[in-house]
């Protein structure tokens, strides 16, 4: 991806990350998810499926309700 681009869409590196310390931040990453319970985990991932199906478009929401749940709602 092109600078220009990583910017525009907002993946533009910190000043303090070094290009070499993108294994770093992984290892960091890696660690802090494995040292999480289920419970934490959970409670993630259901902010971000919230979020996502709250952001949605109303048509979109209502084909995944159908395609999860299988009923028409209207």
């Amino acid at each position: 991806m092109s600078k220009i681009k990583e910017e525009l869409i907002g993946y533009e590196q910190n000043d303090w990350i070094d290009y070499d310390d993108h294994v770093r931040v992984t290892e960091v990453e890696e660690y802090l998810f494995y040292a999480m319970s289920v419970a934490e985990m959970q409670q993630i991932a259901r902010q971000h499926i919230r979020h996502d199906l709250y952001t949605m478009a109303r048509s979109d929401f209502n084909k995944v309700h159908y395609d999860t749940i299988g009923v028409h709602n209207k």
